[in-house]
């Protein structure tokens, strides 16, 4: 009986060693992994200043038991089928530079380099429309088009005396009649005198530091801003006069789902339509919709030559 009574005892005094039987667990901090943390949208280059700019809400975003998640969209891959399904990811380590949303021109379509069309140009560098013609950009030539078709070509230095010999972006200012062409970070300035443009005297002019890229294209926006662009998904807007960053940010935060290497923006109907040239390709995007209508075409096809 005393062996059996002590061999209980010593079971007793093991599980409250161990922790066995215990009627209380201790529980340790909990500890969030950073859903809580938000982040605003700013920038180290912005200026202070009312700029309305349309800004995209990313309405793919949503939060799902505190974590921030993203959907996928079907895709299809060169045509033959091969969907993937829609899945949902968490995103939370997304840096800034990532784009989880598709655009337009991810899709697998027509290279123009594999259908040519006769003497039409089938890559461009900048693209802009002017007060008489629209102008394309490709190394040191220049097209001249109106209504789809390419009316002139000429040289860059012919068309555009004193200037660079290659353009990263063009675009023209209705306000002040002025035409500027960007070559790496410098700005020549034109206006038009008897029919030929002529480089205004306070030009070329070196961007300013708070354009922290160099762009790949200027367009005009639908509500007049004028903006670089970079392959990196940057934007500036600038004021070429003053030349003056006036804000910078993402693009894709701004301005959506716009085709990838954009080179330049024909004028804006009174639809909200315009023409989005890319390095080979162009598309139709609609203001109002805030994307793309359709495929893009070819440039060699765009064009009639």
């Amino acid at each position: 009986m005393k062996t059996l009574l002590i061999l209980c005892l010593l079971g007793a005094g093991a599980n409250a060693l161990f922790g066995f039987g215990e009627s209380k667990t201790t529980k340790g901090p909990k500890i969030s992994l950073g859903s809580e943390i938000t982040i605003p949208h700013t920038d180290d280059d912005q200026d202070t200043g009312e700029i309305v700019i349309p800004f995209n809400d990313p309405s793919t975003t949503t939060t799902k038991r505190n974590r921030a998640t993203t959907t996928v969209p079907v895709i299809k891959v060169g045509g033959i089928g091969m969907d993937r399904t829609r899945s949902t990811m968490d995103v939370r380590g997304f840096t800034s530079t990532m784009n989880p949303r598709f655009t337009a021109a991810t899709k697998r379509l027509p290279s123009s380099d594999r259908h040519p069309s006769s003497g039409c140009p089938n890559r461009i560098d900048a693209y802009t429309f002017g007060p008489d013609f629209d102008y394309a950009f490709y190394e040191s030539t220049v097209y001249k088009t109106s209504n789809n078709r390419i009316a002139h070509v000429s040289s860059l230095s012919e068309e555009f005396p004193d200037g660079p010999r290659q353009v990263n972006g063009a675009l023209y200012d209705p306000e002040r009649e002025m035409m500027w062409l960007v070559s790496e970070r410098s700005v020549y300035g034109y206006k038009e005198v008897d029919g030929d443009w002529k480089l205004q005297s306070v030009f070329p002019k070196e961007l300013p530091s708070s354009v922290g890229f160099t762009p790949d294209a200027a367009v005009r926006w639908h509500n007049k801003h004028q903006i670089l662009l970079s392959n990196g998904g940057k934007f500036a807007l600038y004021d070429e006069y003053w030349n003056k960053s006036l804000m910078t940010g993402r693009t894709d935060s701004y301005f959506e789902n716009l085709p990838d290497r954009v080179r330049g923006i024909s004028a804006w109907n009174s639809q909200g339509n315009a023409n989005i040239f890319t390095q080979s390709l162009v598309f139709v995007y609609n203001s109002e919709a805030k994307k793309v209508t359709g495929d893009g075409v070819p440039l060699g096809d765009f064009w009639r030559c």
